[in-house]
């Protein structure tokens, strides 16, 4: 028995990670809490992955560029340059038309800190020509070494004697190769850690959403290799026997080992081969033969097809997280991201997320769709090297052999099947997501953070005065709390009255050693009956602002909040574009908190949208309440609901047909306080206390962890 165990775990590290795929899902759905222990494996992996990765690329793309014929980069020049331009067009266009194929989905996120994020613009130049190498080198700075180690090896080929040099780089590469194999041997342990942890993460709707990714991508797959296999056979007089012989080895090996690198001699050899047989068999152009290795090496060092095919994950990101990118956004991502693409995909994906102010937590679906992603990514780079390589061979040879009525059709099918397809999966998906939105469920489930009973009903309203003695005298603390307050109070899915404020001033009545009672009320009923000292205190949500301190005596900010957008789905373009295309209609601002519609907050609005120069014309609407936003009548005549990111977001997580957006990043900021009645000083000075000695303690940072993170 002992000897048969070692025979079922496999040799190849292919079906190695082919098996800790599956043993990482069940543990992470199964197991979660178990998963959480397997996070320094994770971590272990991600940065031993990364160690030789510079060192092997420097000594490839020198050894590969030093070897070319000086002749050879203008050959490439004249037609593999326009090859591969055609195989980027055709891999951009896929990138833009597969997400017309998703549904429209209905969710809206939890309030998240990355939401104020606003990364420095790309500079490309910076990028690929840093102040010196070394820099480029320590930042993981991957297109710099490439242009740096290209640059060398073309200069390179000029150099007398120039093999006592390349003989030694290629050991040094052969090394490096031989030291990536044996960090190899962790990825399928690293498969398994980051899947079960990312998958514990996860909930049912979100996996629904990533098999989305899974079916257009095969959808992509199979799309692009018939266009490869029709460039090559319709372009060519290559056989399709000869093809598939070609391709089989090299594309059983890549798939089998998600490894594009340990294919490429296999590549090589089988194109030496059958190229000459079927494009040149009289022999005219034997010296084109020596150079079909150095082209491969050439094509694996510039982006390749896979990669900005993969570049597809960057606009289903945003549709994953109810943030779609317009498809001019997404041609403006691929300009940016191919050439970025031979950082690699993690890299280019992160900066891409980065430039469109998408969380970057949805990284952690790379490492999830990981084992297939690259393969993916892999396979399709193959094809593209055999559509590269055996074009420019037969452009060498002037073995072209174009025959355009074929083509033209067979690219038609392959658009008609493309349509199909998508359409198919666009109605599978949208039968799948329905009814799985419950991110509104999660909330409304949301119980008091604090120990003790429901407050009193406020049943009574009567003048009193409002001292600390004369509080304390009477044994009850009167609370007003805003009737619109979500998430800092709002009746929850079993009516009771919950919220981080309604937690704070329960512990508050508590140290007074006195009884609670609250009523809800609109803000301005609120300030009414502070006024006439019918309550004690007011809260839920409400903001520092002169025009209210000036009124009111206000405690101590216990909360920082930013000032943010509610928007319906289909305005939020409208409003994110605003300095490109302005409006030639007034942009209606609902607000439900009258001291906010002041001359001064007016201009810092529009300065914010649309900037010093900016044309727009800004109405703020006073609201009585925030649900006056979200019905169907308010929504068509307000262009969004001005409120603070980290209350907002839980409205629109209960109205999914909204957004929350930050066009003022987080310039617009305030605090939030407790208002008080009367004008009593001790009373003043005993909540500030007392609101400083909770926020020393954390006691804040756990409720809003508890209310507005929800636990995230």
């Amino acid at each position: 028995m002992g000897r048969r165990l070692p025979r079922l775990w496999p040799r190849s590290i292919g079906n190695q990670c082919l098996l800790m795929l599956p043993l990482g899902l069940m543990v992470g759905l199964l197991w979660p809490e178990a998963a959480e222990m397997l996070k320094p494996v994770g971590r272990v992996f991600l940065q031993a992955s990364q160690i030789v990765v510079m060192p092997f690329l420097i000594c490839e793309l020198v050894v590969g560029f030093g070897s070319l014929r000086p002749g050879m980069i203008r050959s490439f020049a004249r037609s593999g340059l326009l090859v591969l331009l055609g195989l980027w067009l055709v891999g951009g266009l896929l990138v833009v038309l597969l997400p017309q194929f998703l549904p429209p989905l209905v969710t809206s996120q939890f309030f998240h800190a990355g939401l104020f994020d606003r990364p420095e613009p790309v500079d490309l130049l910076e990028t690929y020509l840093p102040d010196n190498i070394f820099s480029g080198l320590a930042n993981d700075n991957f297109p710099a070494v490439v242009l740096f180690s290209a640059v060398l090896g073309i200069l390179l080929q000029g150099v007398e004697q120039n093999q006592r040099l390349l003989a030694p780089l290629e050991v040094m590469r052969d090394l490096f190769a031989r030291l990536n194999k044996l960090t190899a041997r962790m990825i399928p342990f690293g498969i398994f850690a980051l899947t079960a942890l990312n998958v514990s993460r996860l909930d049912w709707p979100q996996l629904l959403r990533i098999q989305g990714f899974f079916q257009l991508s095969l959808v992509a797959f199979l799309v692009l290799s018939l266009v490869c296999a029709a460039a090559v056979l319709l372009l060519t007089p290559l056989p399709p026997a000869q093809l598939w012989w070609v391709v089989k080895g090299p594309l059983a090996l890549t798939a089998s080992s998600a490894n594009l690198l340990m294919a490429l001699p296999m590549l090589v050899d089988n194109l030496r081969h059958a190229l000459p047989a079927s494009l040149d068999p009289s022999g005219r152009q034997l010296q084109a033969v020596d150079e079909i290795a150095p082209l491969v090496s050439l094509g694996f060092a510039l982006p390749t097809l896979g990669q900005v095919a993969a570049l597809w994950f960057i606009p289903f990101a945003g549709w994953y997280v109810d943030q779609p990118l317009q498809p001019s956004a997404t041609l403006r991502m691929l300009v940016s991201a191919i050439p970025a693409a031979v950082s690699g995909l993690k890299a280019v994906i992160r900066q891409e997320l980065q430039a469109h102010g998408l969380p970057l937590d949805l990284l952690q679906l790379v490492y999830i769709n990981g084992e297939w992603l690259y393969r993916f990514e892999k396979v399709l780079a193959l094809e593209g090297l055999v559509v590269l390589v055996t074009l420019v061979y037969a452009s060498t040879v002037a073995a072209l052999r174009p025959r355009p009525l074929p083509l033209v059709v067979g690219l038609a099918a392959i658009g008609l099947l493309l349509g199909g397809l998508g359409a198919g999966a666009r109605i599978y998906l949208d039968r799948s997501l329905a009814g799985t939105y419950s991110n509104d469920r999660k909330l409304l489930a949301l119980a008091s953070a604090s120990s003790g009973p429901q407050p009193a009903v406020l049943r009574h309203l009567k003048p009193e005065l409002v001292a600390l003695a004369a509080i304390l005298d009477r044994g009850v603390l009167r609370v007003g709390v805003r009737s619109d307050g979500l998430p800092w109070a709002f009746l929850n899915g079993r009516g009771e009255l919950v919220g981080y404020d309604l937690d704070m001033v329960k512990g508050f009545a508590s140290s007074l050693g006195i009884r609670l009672e609250v009523r809800q009320a609109q803000l301005q009923t609120l300030e009414q009956w502070l006024d006439k000292e019918l309550i004690d205190v007011a809260v839920g949500g409400i903001q520092s602002i002169p025009q209210r301190a000036a009124r009111h005596q206000l405690s101590r900010g216990y909360q920082s909040v930013h000032l943010a957008l509610v928007v319906p789905d289909a305005k939020v373009a409208m409003i994110q574009n605003l300095r490109q295309q302005p409006l030639d209609k007034p942009l209606r601002l609902g607000v439900s908190d009258p001291q906010l519609l002041n001359p001064e907050l007016h201009q810092q609005i529009r300065r914010e949208l649309v900037g010093d120069g900016g044309k727009l014309s800004l109405q703020l609407v006073p609201l009585a309440q925030k649900q006056q936003f979200f019905n169907s009548a308010a929504e068509s005549d307000l262009d969004g609901l001005l409120t603070t990111a980290e209350g907002g977001s839980a409205w629109a997580i209960l109205h999914p047909r909204t957004a929350l957006i930050a066009p003022f990043d987080n310039h617009l900021g305030s605090e939030l306080v407790w208002a008080i009645a009367g004008d009593d000083p001790a009373m003043l000075r005993y909540v500030d206390a007392w609101l400083a000695r909770e926020q020393a303690r954390g006691r804040t940072q756990e409720l809003f962890n508890h209310w507005v993170l929800l636990g995230s």
